[in-house]
């Protein structure tokens, strides 16, 4: 591991890390962000055009989530970082806010999840899953694919896009941190 590390590190691959740490703040993955963190990837790394930070990308992104947040200021992210438009993470958050709240509010739920909150799987997805397991056979290997796939694919269903309540948190969190 000591190697992956020092490749996050390295000038040459350094870009494409501080990539997969951006896109998982984006999804709003919050496990994804701690995780690629303790790669040693700079949390404040910016995006080349605009020079966003992950802090930036997850509030402007589909998935705001309050716990990346968290784990992005956990990990040292500086919420005060403007972007070339002069404006923070918070001040993101604030926008995405006040639209939301002016919007009617609906609750979509994934035609996925069952009444139990549970992944029911389409009959076209449900035979790929059937043929994988067959192709992938019985070992612990196996096994822990599958379990990982069914974790990440029940983890895409349950997805709340643009949750006022989400964004009200990171409010919250950016200006008790910026403040």
């Amino acid at each position: 591991m000591d190697d992956f590390r020092d490749m996050a590190r390295d000038p040459k691959h350094k870009r494409r890390f501080e990539a997969l740490l951006y896109l998982a703040a984006q999804r709003g993955d919050a496990d994804l962000v701690a995780e690629r963190l303790s790669w040693g990837i700079d949390p404040n790394c910016r995006s080349a055009r605009r020079q966003r930070t992950p802090l930036m990308a997850n509030v402007i992104g589909s998935c705001p989530s309050a716990a990346t947040v968290r784990a992005l200021l956990k990990g040292g992210a500086d919420p005060n970082l403007t972007d070339t438009t002069s404006l923070t993470a918070l001040d993101y958050a604030r926008r995405k806010l006040s639209r939301l709240q002016a919007r009617p509010r609906k609750v979509r739920k994934s035609p996925n999840l069952d009444e139990n909150n549970q992944l029911r799987l389409p009959a076209w997805e449900q035979e790929e899953l059937d043929k994988l397991r067959e192709e992938l056979g019985d070992g612990d290997d196996s096994r822990e694919y599958l379990r990982m796939w069914w974790q990440e694919r029940l983890r895409a269903a349950r997805r709340v896009f643009n949750d006022p309540d989400q964004v009200e948190q990171i409010v919250s969190l950016l200006g008790s941190a910026t403040g």
